[in-house]
């Protein structure tokens, strides 16, 4: 009898199409095609080839949630120390005094530059995060209504249906008005006693630096404001925590990590102290050992290992470790006056990008400030055309929101790396596509 007669024996069962039976033809796959075995030298040198077919000299004009910013080589140098690269989750907090001191200082940096009195570390991410904080809004007021704004990506609304969609909330989007900002009559004649949050952003989904932002606190009545930020941007910007924002959250991406096809990413959540015990995810603590000396604490951590099922506030289980300590060194190493230099340069590089477009007849969509995307009155799809010149952007504002209005609009992008000579290819590119 060979193996697998042998096996199928022991099973009970006559063949191997018996043993998955219970998975769908149609999901069925007959053959992967990876070819057949290699040794170790084949491997490597056919991962060379592959890899050699990337390009990494392009100019870079993407943006629109990830951002190709200047990381301080000293960030990879401590992200890349053994103790913090291997460590996984600080399960046994009393060893873990290192990765939990990191995970602290973290926290009081982010709650620091929002503004806000508490910061988890536990988010996926941005996108996550926002559901995570619709959840949040509803275990607080009980409340079924949340309403965002039409500028938000189908992505980051599809992420938040999912969230919520088993508490039954339901979704209501309110719209912005000609300047690219929040329409504050059509928000606040939405605003009811089922609201259970507010959803804003700034910069917000067309890019655009929206102060109306800053009145929404007047008017959202018993409901709670959920905030949305760049947090580069609030090197210069006024933080949630000084508008009335309950819950604030954020792609941490920018500080320090960088474009790895996607991710991993960094989701920030920070909220005011009234709501630390609806928060998801887990709190790191100071407090003293028994000898009296300095120690840090799993303060709180409501998810279904620590606490009855039924009280868990969150499945969210992993803990972004590493990327928040990259995120609290490259705030360190920037410090207030490093982060309003990336976030001046930011804006300034934005503005040199609208006048360059502007001067060969391309011209903004919004007639307002824009923090690194901005929104350019473009029919055409010049993307690939662009990518065979070597630059990468032109991001249409239909594949962001399908049913947009702006069908004409599409995105290109500034950080503080994209100086004139950039912008200047950009243009030269543009001239002979348009």
């Amino acid at each position: 009898m060979d193996e697998i007669s042998s096996m199928l024996d022991y099973l009970g069962i006559k063949s191997t199409e018996e043993l998955f039976s219970d998975i769908p033809l149609s999901v069925r796959k007959k053959e992967i095609g990876i070819g057949s075995p290699l040794d170790e030298h084949l491997v490597l040198e056919r991962a060379r080839k592959y890899a050699s077919l990337n390009s990494t000299e392009m100019l870079n004009f993407l943006g629109n949630g990830i951002y190709d910013r200047v990381i301080p080589e000293a960030v990879n140098y401590i992200i890349s120390k053994s103790e913090f690269l291997d460590s996984y989750t600080p399960y046994q907090p009393e060893v873990s005094q290192g990765m939990l001191q990191s995970i602290f200082e973290y926290q009081s940096l982010i709650s620091d530059l929002f503004k806000m009195d508490f910061t988890n570390a536990s988010m996926y991410d941005g996108y996550s995060a926002l559901g995570e904080a619709a959840r949040m809004a509803y275990r607080i007021n009980g409340k079924n209504k949340i309403l965002i704004p039409e500028s938000t990506y189908d992505s980051k609304l599809s992420v938040l249906k999912n969230y919520v969609w088993g508490l039954s909330m339901k979704i209501e989007k309110y719209k912005m008005n000609e300047e690219g900002k929040i329409d504050i009559d059509d928000l606040q004649s939405r605003i009811d006693g089922d609201t259970s949050a507010v959803v804003v952003e700034n910069p917000n989904g067309y890019g655009v630096i929206d102060e109306n932002v800053f009145r929404i606190s007047e008017i959202k009545k018993e409901s709670l404001l959920i905030s949305y930020v760049d947090p580069i941007s609030l090197g210069v910007l006024k933080p949630p925590g000084e508008y009335g924002s309950d819950i604030a959250i954020a792609e941490g991406q920018q500080l320090g990590i960088p474009m790895n096809f996607g991710g991993p990413l960094l989701g920030i959540m920070s909220f005011k102290a009234d709501y630390v015990r609806k928060s998801p995810g887990r709190l790191i603590g100071e407090s003293v050992d028994a000898d009296g000396k300095r120690a840090f604490v799993m303060t709180l951590q409501t998810r279904e290992q620590h606490i009855r099922r039924a009280k868990a506030t969150s499945n969210i289980c992993s803990n972004q470790a590493l990327l928040t300590l990259a995120a609290g060194s490259y705030l360190s190493i920037l410090g207030s006056s490093g982060l309003k230099k990336v976030a001046l340069l930011t804006i300034k590089h934005s503005k040199n990008l609208a006048e360059s477009l502007g001067n060969i007849g391309i011209e903004k969509v919004f007639d307002s400030i824009s923090f690194s995307d901005t929104l350019f009155r473009i029919d055409k799809n010049v993307m690939l055309d662009l990518a065979k010149k070597g630059i990468l952007g032109g991001i249409k504002l239909t594949s962001l929101i399908k049913d947009s209005k702006y069908s004409s609009g599409t995105f290109f992008t500034a950080t503080e790396k994209t100086d004139n000579e950039k912008i200047k290819a950009l243009v030269n590119a543009l001239e002979v596509i348009m």
